[in-house]
């Protein structure tokens, strides 16, 4: 039998670094989620509203949505799923540095915008070779 490199299995080194991206996104917005639903008004002025307060409630309810879906497909190690919830978690990131830079707020775009990178780059580098572009 002759063995022949399979370019659709994932290299280690892009799910180790995928795996760490992942685990940086679930902690860092697993802490912005609990923190909306807990105190709203420590994120935002007037937070502690009944309105921004619903509409934190919302937001989290997505928010896990996602971050769950990083976790298990993390932890179950299936990659395919993996790469597809990295590149959604990656577009809300940059939907947030877009609402961040319209706002004026250097922090609430500077961080999103790096973990909008991450999350790319992360799923860029679980997609098979012979599925990304020519000569990368």
């Amino acid at each position: 039998m002759i063995r022949t490199p399979n370019d659709s299995v994932t290299r280690r080194s892009a799910r180790v670094f995928a795996t760490v991206v992942t685990v940086l996104t679930v902690l860092s917005s697993g802490y912005f989620t609990v923190s909306g639903l807990l105190a709203p008004g420590g994120l935002v002025p007037g937070g502690d509203a009944a309105a921004p307060r619903v509409f934190a409630a919302y937001m989290a309810a997505r928010s896990i949505v996602l971050l769950g879906g990083l976790a298990l497909f993390a932890a179950l190690r299936a990659w395919r799923p993996l790469t597809l919830v990295l590149a959604l978690n990656a577009g809300v990131q940059l939907v947030d540095t877009v609402i961040g830079v319209t706002r004026h707020e250097l922090a609430q775009s500077l961080g999103p915008a790096f973990f909008a990178l991450l999350l790319g780059a992360a799923a860029w580098t679980l997609l098979p070779r012979r599925g990304r572009l020519a000569g990368t």
